[in-house]
């Protein structure tokens, strides 16, 4: 047994600890649930050697590793079985062999090994066999679970989270997730201080969301570092602090994680907390656009087509902005739209412009707007009022100001029906409310013209100059003419 335990630990050092799981990862404002990968059961593929010496001493050291292990399976050792399990489903060691593999983790399991249950749920979760089966995962997940298995634990509880093969259940969600966190399971820990940031399945605290996060990066989580820097960039859980959380980005930029980057990336082209340098946005950008991060190639894309931080590149930034729309990026697929619209670089085609409007919006209401405006222009498709106000309208419910000003543009204008100065003014008010410039610009033209609001060329003004002042253009010529009149008449 000796003999075995430092086989098994041989080979937990090589690859790392066991059972994939799916990890929930929050990022930015979008807060994206996600399946990540996380460590592999007890594999034995390590990194290879360049040199034929090595390569070659390490392919003895496996068949040995093999040889033992079947030793020790025949005398009926079920972590020996498992380990078979993890050898033939890996291919490492033996030619890959995945049925092999699931009799062999089945009879592990049945021989009391909490794991075994979770690698071969793991299996039917990501459909190695054939179709995924999450409804097998979630029973195999399960016993394994409650016989004490952390990485079954974890991944149950992402199951209720999600709603994944169960009805999702946040209260279930906490309560296996927490199990696996208390068992020291870093991928836990950080699961677990998701789910105080946010408040599911528990009271929200995000104070020890911070001290969890604090908790799992010292025990080697990259990924944390990302999310404690978006706790101290906010200021969620205690005093903001910028500085902090750009050391956190870097450290996770360092190591390779995306989202590290694609914050520095943001921090620098906006100048927030750092001297803004578009060439070091592009570089960041650039970095987690090239492994595959939707949002920077969406970020990258808009460098290219504005000639930020290098020389504009039309076609590499239609390549780029396609790219992320292949990963249901929304705003790549309505900036696409836009392209295609008005035949920018790519055949103009009203039908594709809808197509991608149509697909943003599920998750970018500006979209909305876009496609509004071709019914209410009948651009491609048959004039349709009605449908735009009503795509306006949906905009603005979900809290897409632009949506409001458009709206209030057709009451006040009328179209197919009378106008209605009061619901224009209305909705002129709440864009102002959210802070729109245009909406003050409007707000200033109603009350100059007396058309949705009282005629009062002194509240005009105030308007004019409030729209002015955020750089609205006509802002600035409307608040000219109107102090002229107001200084040229009592």
């Amino acid at each position: 047994m000796r003999i075995l335990l430092s086989l098994l630990c041989l080979l937990a050092v090589a690859c790392g600890p066991p059972a994939n799981a799916v990890g929930w990862q929050a990022s930015g404002g979008e807060k994206e649930l996600v399946l990540t990968g996380g460590a592999g059961g007890l594999t034995l593929l390590h990194n290879r050697a360049g040199k034929i010496h090595r390569s070659t001493r390490e392919e003895m050291s496996r068949s040995a590793l093999i040889y033992s292990l079947n030793a020790e399976a025949l005398a009926g050792n079920a972590e020996a079985i498992f380990g078979l399990a993890v050898a033939n489903e890996m291919g490492h060691g033996v030619p890959q062999d995945l049925p092999v593999a699931m009799e062999l983790y089945k009879k592990a399991g049945e021989m009391g090994l909490a794991a075994a249950y979770n690698n071969l749920g793991e299996i039917y979760r990501q459909g190695k066999h054939g179709a995924p089966d999450t409804e097998k995962a979630r029973e195999l997940y399960q016993i394994a679970a409650d016989w004490g298995d952390a990485w079954a634990q974890n991944n149950l509880g992402l199951f209720y989270l999600h709603g994944t093969g169960v009805a999702r259940d946040p209260k279930l969600a906490f309560y296996w997730v927490k199990g696996a966190a208390m068992a020291g399971l870093m991928q836990g820990i950080e699961n677990l201080a998701g789910l105080y940031r946010d408040g599911v399945g528990v009271e929200q605290d995000t104070v020890r969301s911070r001290a969890l996060y604090r908790k799992a990066i010292s025990l080697g989580s990259t990924d944390a570092h990302v999310l404690l820097g978006e706790l101290l960039e906010n200021g969620d859980g205690g005093k903001a602090d910028l500085a902090a959380a750009i050391r956190h980005y870097r450290i996770a930029a360092n190591e390779g994680d995306l989202l590290g980057n694609h914050y520095l990336g943001k921090l620098y082209e906006n100048g927030v907390g750092v001297r803004r340098d578009l060439e070091q946005a592009f570089f960041h950008y650039e970095r987690a656009a090239r492994r595959g991060l939707a949002r920077s190639q969406f970020a990258l894309g808009r460098f290219y087509l504005l000639g930020w931080g290098t020389e504009p590149n039309l076609q590499m930034a239609i390549r780029l902005y396609k790219a992320a729309a292949r990963q249901g990026n929304a705003q790549a697929q309505n900036d696409l739209g836009v392209l295609y619209e008005n035949g920018r670089g790519v055949p103009q085609s009203y039908e594709l412009a809808l197509e991608f409007y149509t697909a943003s919006s599920a998750r970018f209401p500006f979209a909305l707007t876009n496609a509004g405006l071709l019914y209410l222009n009948g651009r491609g498709v048959q004039q349709d009022i009605n449908l735009a106000k009503k795509l306006f309208q949906q905009a603005s419910e979900r809290g897409e100001p632009v949506g409001d000003v458009l709206l209030g543009k057709v009451y006040l204008q009328g179209f197919n029906e009378e106008p209605n100065p009061g619901e224009a003014a209305r909705m002129f008010l709440l864009a102002a409310s959210k802070g729109v410039p245009e909406a003050f610009y409007l707000l200033g033209y109603c009350h100059e013209s007396g058309r949705c609001l009282g005629r009062n060329l002194v509240k005009a003004r105030d308007f004019y100059k409030m729209a002015a002042e955020q750089g609205y253009a006509e802002g600035e010529q409307a608040l000219r003419q109107i102090e002229w009149r107001l200084n040229s008449k009592p």
